[in-house]
């Protein structure tokens, strides 16, 4: 195949809220277009967790990206950017349109308008706060004095982000927020169509708790345990997550089971609120509410969009 036949370098971006239906859109639009699915969740890229990662299942299109480390190993964003690229190239000389799906604000800011490339890095200090932390320290107090800015985007029980932020700080002197304005630059030449997915506050609080009594209905207790099981330390990236680190808990015995659930729905509806929030401040997003339609509605809008997009 020619540079002449291969399609444009124009991919589609479905960003939004967890459980507001990003993944039946994804496909719905991969179905029109003839195109195959790029996940931008942190959490879908771990083996194993996958009834509380709502992974697809039987999906009518070819999704990329899922079950890419183990639950032990980090994840970041230069890493989402690099292999998602691959992915993107690979599709376009298939003549598959790429579209990228997901909630992971970070990943998908990384992919579109570029990343810190993150050179500061130390073991020595990493071993420090790993051991601040196991004393009891609070880091994200920590983050908060030396780079607000920082802190106000990441989630204060997400430690690898948190250590990551404090490693840029203490090794190259300024705060990660410095970094991120002054040696941000986009990773390719490719371009972006970008979909904001929203729908009414209480319609997605009650859509979340559903999903919620649904996957602990489905076994996510029993995954997790299995993953405790096959020896992933609890501690894990991957089981320290929004609905693994409850469940980890509860076998526990720390907490109960309603207490558990309880957490569960209110944590994620508090990481939904901090998505709507990113995702209003994403540059150049097409807003799309979407209470009241269809996901089919919906997928033909954002075809309708991107074909204009093309013609432009």
């Amino acid at each position: 195949m020619t540079e002449r036949t291969l399609i444009p370098k124009v991919a589609i971006v479905i960003g939004g809220p967890t459980a507001a239906g990003k993944t039946e859109i994804g496909e719905r639009v991969a179905e029109i277009l003839d195109g195959e699915i790029i996940s931008a969740d942190s959490r879908q890229i771990y083996r194993g967790l996958d009834i509380g990662t709502a992974k697809p299942v039987d999906s009518p299109v070819r999704h990329h990206l899922l079950d890419v480390v183990s639950p032990q190993e980090r994840f970041n964003a230069a890493e989402f950017v690099r292999r998602a690229l691959e992915v993107m190239d690979y599709l376009r000389a298939r003549g598959k349109v790429p579209i990228i799906v997901g909630g992971t604000g970070l990943y998908i800011r990384a992919l579109t308008v570029g990343f810190f490339p993150g050179d500061f890095k130390s073991e020595k200090i990493r071993r420090q706060l790993a051991e601040r932390y196991r004393r009891g320290e609070d880091l994200y107090a920590y983050l908060k004095q030396v780079d607000p800015v920082a802190a106000q985007k990441i989630d204060p029980r997400n430690y690898v982000r948190i250590e990551r932020a404090l490693e840029v700080y203490l090794v190259s002197g300024k705060p990660i927020s410095y970094w991120w304005r002054h040696a941000t630059k986009p990773p390719s030449d490719w371009k972006f169509v970008k979909f904001f997915i929203t729908m009414e506050r209480e319609k997605l609080y009650e859509r979340i708790a559903r999903r919620t009594e649904k996957m602990l209905e489905s076994g996510w207790i029993d995954e997790v345990r299995r993953l405790l099981e096959q020896g992933v330390p609890p501690d894990s990236p991957g089981l320290t997550s929004i609905g693994y680190r409850q469940i980890v808990r509860y076998l526990q015995g720390e907490i109960d089971h309603d207490t558990m659930k309880a957490e569960i729905i209110r944590e994620t509806k508090n990481y939904a609120k901090r998505q709507i929030t990113w995702f209003k401040k994403e540059p150049g997003c097409v807003l799309i509410d979407i209470t009241g339609m269809s996901a089919e509605e919906a997928a033909r809008q954002i075809v309708d969009c991107y074909r204009r997009a093309l013609s432009e």
